[in-house]
């Protein structure tokens, strides 16, 4: 569902592609909007065209990887182009924390606490990375550690986290700790 405001942005990236038809950041933010609007086969489209044309844009594959993963779908494929954003740009936090989610929804829970604690440090106060650090250290049975990492998503910027949602996950992992 459009808000006026997603439409107007829209429309704008819609005169910019007709005007700039080249350009990749226009292509990027059409997928960006349309991800946002929850119109996740267009944002698909979007970024792929961005991919097709300039096969580097970390940006760009790292959104398309972290997409699929968030949403649980072709894993594998997340994966290898995210993965691919960190070849272009290793060490970035944000990759990481793509990488580390992907592993995480594979079920593959040390390679997602290790990827996740790599994002964690360099983006401190970036709740949702720590969130899925806890995810990653719960799912491991590490219950304390859990705790403190969504203590710190907690007290972070709280940007795209669910508080209440956190604070269930705590309890539930301090049950779990005292048994």
């Amino acid at each position: 569902t459009w808000r006026p405001s997603t439409r107007a942005g829209a429309d704008v990236l819609d005169r910019a592609a007709v005007r700039f038809p080249q350009a990749a950041s226009v292509a990027f933010q059409r997928g960006v909007l349309y991800e946002r609007a929850r119109e996740y086969a267009r944002a698909e489209e979007a970024f792929r065209s961005v991919i097709a044309r300039d096969p580097a844009h970390a940006q760009a594959l790292n959104y398309l990887g972290y997409m699929l993963a968030e949403r649980g779908e072709r894993l594998d494929e997340a994966v290898a182009f995210i993965e691919r954003a960190l070849a272009i740009d290793p060490g970035n936090g944000s990759y990481l924390d793509s990488l580390g989610w992907a592993y995480f929804k594979l079920r593959r829970y040390e390679d997602a606490r290790s990827h996740l604690a790599q994002a964690a440090s360099q983006l401190p106060t970036n709740s949702v990375v720590h969130d899925h650090l806890g995810d990653a250290l719960a799912a491991l049975g590490r219950h304390a550690d859990a705790i403190g990492a969504w203590q710190r998503a907690l007290a972070g910027d709280r940007e795209a986290i669910d508080p209440a949602g956190i604070v269930t996950k705590i309890a539930h992992a301090k049950e779990q700790a005292s048994r």
